[in-house]
């Protein structure tokens, strides 16, 4: 399968749509940004945050400062959340990549183990290169301290989401093994936790 379609299917299901019909901001990118460059103290991460609504919401292209102070404090909550991302052990993340297209906003549930001093980081920024294509952006990230092994937990939060999305429980749409529409972040979070205590997960001591 062609990258191009497995992003189709990935972000449209089983509809004749492709992702190049997905609205743009102007026909153009969204701004490249550094995260080792932000230095803006006039512009804080919760003002940010609802400056790119804003600019999603009508449609405009935000500026680089902008897309950079939402993702400097994404990457802020994984270091304040789970500790040092260079610490080893399995760890589950949850990111939740938002779009000026609704239909192309997602949370994407995850786990990663450790086997060198950036595997963590490399996960992380190929799930947001591999966002562009739904013109989306880090916008919240949690990820657990590490933990002796994360599959089950994994396994038990992927499978929770796809019975509420068969069940219609929770508002969520299931469009890809580790990929999920609909859902509010703060509520995929929660659904983490719970599966942490039911799943036994055992932390490795700091």
């Amino acid at each position: 399968m062609r990258e191009e379609d497995l992003y189709t299917e990935q972000y449209f299901g089983d509809e004749q749509q492709s992702v190049a019909d997905a609205p743009q901001w102007e026909q153009q990118a969204l701004p490249a940004t550094r995260l080792n460059v932000y230095r803006n103290p006039y512009l804080d991460s919760m003002t940010a945050k609802v400056l790119l609504g804003d600019y999603f919401d009508t449609g405009r292209l935000p500026p680089a400062e902008v897309v950079a102070a939402v993702r400097h404090q994404s990457w802020r909550d994984l270091e304040y959340k789970g500790g040092s991302l260079d610490v080893a052990g399995d760890r589950l993340y949850v990111l939740f990549f938002r779009s000026m297209c609704s239909k192309l906003s997602y949370v994407k549930v995850g786990r990663t183990k450790k086997d060198d001093e950036e595997q963590v980081r490399k996960r992380i920024r190929a799930h947001e290169s591999e966002a562009k294509i739904a013109q989306a952006v880090l916008f919240d990230a949690w990820i657990s301290r590490p933990c002796v092994s994360a599959v089950e937990w994994e396994t038990g939060v992927k499978a929770h989401l796809s019975a509420a999305a068969e069940e219609e429980i929770i508002p969520v749409e299931r469009v890809k093994a580790e990929y999920f529409r609909g859902i509010a972040f703060g509520a995929a979070v929660r659904v983490a936790r719970m599966q942490e205590d039911r799943r036994g997960v055992v932390f490795l001591a700091p």
